[in-house]
C-alpha cells in the first residue's frame, strides 16, 4: 500500500514561492531546489559529476503497438531493462523514478484499455523508487467539464493496477488543464496518501498557466499540506523557441521561483496539424532556433549559430564539454554537446537557489532581478507583493 513520502521544510524565500525541502526518495535523501537528470544525450564516455546527481528522470513514451512489443517480446523487454540499468549508472544511480506516456497512434485520442494500463504500471514501478501514474498527454489536451469523469477514472485504474502489489510511494499526474480539474485532482491524490506530482506543462510556460498552480497550492493548504508536498514540472518551456530571436530568457529556471521544486526534460513533440509544422520549417530555420546555450549568469538561452564565434564571455568556464569540441561540425553531435552543458549549468543553478533560500531568505528577488534576462513582467508575477 501506497505511503506518502517524507518530506522536511528547509527553508522559505521571503519575498518570492522560492522553498527548499529535503524529501526521502527510496534509501536517499534529495534537497531541492534541483535539476533532475536525463542521460538522454549523454555518449558512452559521458561522465556527469557525482555531486549534481540529486535525482534521475528516465521516461519512455510508447503507443499500442511497442507497449504489446515490450510486453510479449523478450528480446524487446531485456533491450528495455538494459538501456534503463545503462541510464541509472551514468547519473551515478541517484534516487530515480521512470515517466511513462501513452500517445496511441493516429490522430484520435483514447484512453489505455486495462491490459495497457497494466503493461504501463508494472513497467512505472519496476523502474522507479517512487512510481508515477503514466501520462497520457492526447486526451489531457481535450480535458473538459463533460469529459472529467473519465480521466478520473484513468487515474483510478492506474493507482489500483500499482496498489496490487506496491511497496513504494506513488507520484500524482497532473497535466497541463483548468483550475477547477487541477484541485479535483490534488483532492484526489491526497485522499489516498499521495504527496507529490508531477505537473505536465505540455510544451507550455508556467506563467500560462499560473492560476492552475495557484488553485493546486490553495488546495494543498486547505488541506495541511502546504509544505508537505513535492512537485516536479516537466515538458515546461522558456519561451518560443522557434523565433529568431538571438536570446531567450530562462523561463524554465524561474519556475523554482514560483514554488515548484523540480525541473524535468522536455519530452513533448509538437502538437497540431503536422502540415502547418512543414510550412513552419520553410518559414523559420527550426533546428537553428532550438540550439541554444544556456548562461546562468543572466539567465540567458542564447542562440548558439549567432554566438558561437563569441563564446569568450557566454560559455561556462567549468562546462563539461570543452570549447573547442564544439567546432566539430557535425550537427547532432554539437546539438548533443550543448545539451548536456545546458544541464550541468541547470544543476548548478539548482544548487545556487539552495544556497540563497538558506542564506538569504529575503533576498531571492533581488537575485532574479540580477539576471538581466529576466524580463520585468516575470518579476512583478514572482514577487510575493504582487501575487
Amino acid at each position: 500500500m501506497t505511503t506518502e513520502v517524507k518530506i522536511r521544510l528547509r527553508s522559505n524565500a521571503d519575498d518570492t514561492e522560492l522553498r527548499c525541502l529535503d524529501v526521502k526518495i527510496g534509501r536517499k535523501t534529495i534537497t531541492t531546489p534541483t535539476k533532475a537528470i536525463s542521460t538522454n544525450n549523454f555518449y558512452k564516455d559521458t561522465s556527469f559529476p557525482e555531486e549534481l546527481s540529486d535525482l534521475q528522470e528516465l521516461f519512455m513514451r510508447f503507443n499500442e503497438d511497442s507497449l504489446k512489443k515490450l510486453n510479449e517480446d523478450t528480446k524487446e523487454s531485456v533491450k528495455k531493462n538494459n538501456k534503463l540499468a545503462r541510464d541509472k549508472k551514468k547519473a551515478n544511480n541517484s534516487p530515480h523514478f521512470c515517466l511513462l506516456e501513452f500517445k496511441n497512434k493516429g490522430e484520435d485520442w483514447r484512453y489505455p484499455i486495462e491490459s495497457e494500463i497494466e503493461i504501463l504500471t508494472n513497467t512505472a514501478y519496476s523502474h522507479s523508487e517512487i512510481t508515477p501514474i503514466p501520462s497520457i498527454p492526447k486526451v489531457a489536451r481535450k480535458l473538459d467539464a463533460n469529459n472529467f469523469e473519465s480521466f478520473v477514472e484513468y487515474i483510478d485504474a492506474c493507482y489500483e493496477s500499482i496498489e496490487v502489489r506496491n511497496k513504494k510511494s506513488i507520484m500524482g499526474y497532473i497535466p497541463a488543464t483548468a483550475p477547477l480539474f487541477s484541485r479535483i485532482l490534488i483532492n484526489y491524490y491526497l485522499d489516498r496518501g499521495i504527496n507529490t506530482f508531477y505537473v505536465d506543462y505540455d510544451g507550455t510556460m508556467i506563467t500560462s498557466r499560473l492560476d492552475s498552480l495557484n488553485a493546486m497550492k490553495r488546495e494543498l493548504t486547505k488541506r495541511g499540506y502546504e509544505e508537505n508536498n513535492f512537485m516536479h514540472f516537466v515538458n515546461v518551456s522558456y519561451g518560443k523557441s522557434i523565433n529568431d530571436q538571438k536570446v531567450l530568457s530562462a523561463r524554465d529556471i524561474l519556475g523554482f521561483g514560483y514554488g515548484l521544486d523540480s525541473l524535468g526534460g522536455m519530452h513533448a513533440g509538437p502538437k497540431g496539424d503536422p502540415a502547418f509544422f512543414e510550412k513552419l520549417k520553410a518559414m523559420k530555420n527550426v533546428q537553428a532556433n532550438v540550439k541554444r546555450l544556456l548562461n546562468i549568469e543572466d539567465y540567458g538561452y542564447y542562440r548558439f549559430d549567432l554566438v558561437k564565434d563569441k563564446l569568450e564571455d557566454l560559455y561556462p568556464k567549468d562546462a563539461l564539454i570543452k570549447k573547442e569540441d564544439l567546432d566539430i561540425g557535425v550537427n547532432s553531435r554539437v546539438e548533443k554537446y550543448l545539451k548536456i552543458v545546458n544541464l550541468q549549468q541547470q544543476c548548478l543553478e539548482a544548487d545556487k537557489l539552495v544556497q540563497i533560500t538558506d542564506e538569504n531568505p529575503g533576498k531571492s528577488l533581488d537575485y532574479f532581478k540580477s539576471k538581466k534576462n529576466v524580463v520585468e513582467t516575470d518579476l512583478k508575477r514572482l514577487s510575493k507583493s504582487t501575487t
